[in-house]
């Protein structure tokens, strides 16, 4: 498989969702599948906001843009096909105030792009990115992955079905600023197992 990794926490060294991400990195790579690319998108100058001209020039055919728009939608677009490009995913997704970062929401948003990630058909959006599999590493400092406030699991359940994108293993590393090793021995024990 080719495959992208997307890290999405500010933390470097002390990120629980970055040091499994590497472990399941480890075990796929021991299967013989390959990480061919990667984003981290605290720091990767691509993953902005935008501005008025990037979102006009997602409604505008290429050959209508103007130059500000042309240049506004070059990230997203690079961002998108190298996203479409990909077999599999995995995906370090710590919960920050009951959602995902600003970095990974920012992401989702650049590559959510019609015509490459999903088509508009009259009875509605269609995914077109079926028959990939994500593998997602949820980490949370104090609430239950799966409790009535865990907005990440379902939230990117959705996102990566709407964009056709079923086959979605979750891997929990919840609960670790009450007990740190225990989250992390539970979630590598479920990449173990894989």
């Amino acid at each position: 498989m080719n495959i992208l990794r997307i890290d999405s926490s500010p933390l470097k060294e002390a990120s629980v969702s970055r040091g499994l991400l590497d472990v399941l990195q480890n075990k796929l790579e021991s299967q013989g599948h390959e990480i061919t690319s990667k984003r981290d998108l605290y720091y990767d100058d691509k993953v902005t906001l935008g501005s008025q001209d990037r979102y006009m020039g997602y409604f505008t055919p290429a050959d209508q843009q103007s130059d500000a728009q042309k240049a506004a939608v070059a990230g997203s677009n690079e961002l998108a096909l190298e996203f479409a490009a990909a077999d599999a995913y995995i995906i370090a997704a710590p919960m920050y105030n009951f959602g995902v970062t600003a970095g990974l929401k920012t992401y989702i948003d650049l590559i959510s792009r019609a015509g490459i990630s999903f088509n508009y058909l009259p009875e509605g959006p269609v995914g077109l990115l079926k028959d990939k599999k994500a593998y997602v590493v949820v980490s949370t400092g104090g609430t239950p992955v799966g409790s009535e406030v865990d907005f990440v699991t379902p939230y990117l359940r959705t996102f990566l079905g709407f964009l056709g994108i079923t086959d979605v293993t979750f891997i929990a590393a919840d609960l670790a600023n009450v007990n740190r090793e225990e989250s992390i021995a539970k979630a590598t024990q479920q990449i173990e197992a894989l």
